[in-house]
């Protein structure tokens, strides 16, 4: 049944070709030409079709990392075979705490990363002489840092993942369930790279698309001979294109997985992912489909162009993803550097 309402949810025919074919054959619009609308009242019903909740028994934390089995992480160790490492970290920038958070010393939903440093003097008085040191303080969440969320970082209809109830997890000093901190052993598991501007089609596609789609990702798949499988940390690059003369550097808006990729996603057991975005109506909808009903981790602010440069000299398309947060108790999130093993 779950097939079956996937296909008609995304309106498009499937084009199926033996595993490993590298032709590519892009699958084509339903019959009507056009792509479903994702609205607000889809992705309320997704949160409940697509929903892991007790699917790993009702006191599970861990949410699609239950998919990390030891031998999907066997598979990603044998991976790394050359000792090439890359970061997927953007470069850490300072910016200075905003004024709301300047007068309650509370959240306000806007990133910030400060840094108080000191190199103490001769005769410091506890004896620390010459000695440096730094205090640091940010809010993880936000396009500032990359980090990883924490399935207690959304909530839908007053409740966390796995259906844990908010008022009664979220305290002073942090969520009591679904934190970082069940994190312990971070996240060691196979990544995979879409590379969405060497995807060879059947059509020209158009570089300044900011929304790749499930048949996209399958294309990928035939393209390359890899397929996504459960445990998988799914990854697509698809930048922008050079700006034209005149226009805003860097232009084309927000780009990643179109929302009509999270129901393909809980098919295929991706536990890890980054880059969902939302729809116009429900700017939150990327997080809270992933986060909050399929317990899939977001890894947000990655930096993929040093991959994607890897990934295409070495003409290798799959590596070892470790990604290891602090298990800070309580914690909605934390910066990360998830390193990527060829």
């Amino acid at each position: 049944m779950k097939s079956r309402m996937l296909t008609a949810g995304l309106g498009v025919a499937l084009v199926v070709t033996a595993l490993g074919d590298v032709a590519v054959r892009t699958q084509q619009p339903a019959a009507s030409g056009a792509r479903a609308v994702i609205t607000k009242d889809t992705v309320e019903r997704w949160m409940s079709e697509l929903s892991n909740w007790g699917r790993w028994g009702q006191d599970d934390q861990l949410g699609s990392l239950n998919l990390v089995t030891p031998e999907k992480k066997r598979q990603a160790m044998a991976l790394a075979r050359t000792g090439t490492v890359v970061s997927l970290e953007r470069t850490v920038a300072l910016q200075q705490k905003d004024a709301e958070i300047r007068a309650d010393s509370k959240p306000s939903g806007v990133a910030y990363y400060e840094m108080r440093f000191r190199t103490f003097p001769k005769g410091d008085k506890r004896g620390n002489d010459r000695y440096s040191s730094d205090i640091q303080e940010f809010a993880v969440h936000g396009g500032l840092l990359t980090h990883l969320d924490a399935l207690c970082h959304y909530s839908w209809n007053e409740k966390l993942y796995n259906g844990y109830a908010i008022e009664a997890v979220n305290q002073d000093n942090g969520c009591t369930r679904d934190s970082l901190d069940n994190l312990k052993e971070g996240i060691v598991t196979r990544g995979i790279l879409v590379d969405m501007t060497r995807l060879r089609t059947t059509t020209p596609r158009d570089p300044a698309a900011t929304r790749i789609y499930p048949e996209d990702i399958e294309a990928w798949e035939r393209q390359t001979g890899i397929r996504v499988s459960a445990g998988d940390a799914l990854f697509a690059y698809n930048p922008a294109p050079p700006a034209a003369a005149g226009a805003r550097a860097g232009g084309g808006g927000a780009r990643g997985f179109d929302l009509s990729v999270v129901p393909w996603m809980k098919t295929r057991g991706v536990a890890v992912t980054s880059g969902v975005l939302s729809i116009p109506d429900d700017g939150h909808a990327g997080h809270r489909l992933t986060l909050v009903a399929l317990g899939t981790y977001l890894i947000d602010g990655v930096d993929l162009t040093r991959l994607a440069e890897t990934a295409a000299r070495l003409n290798r398309w799959e590596f070892l993803l470790v990604v290891a947060p602090v298990p800070a108790q309580g914690s909605t999130g934390f910066p990360v550097n998830p390193l990527a093993m060829f």
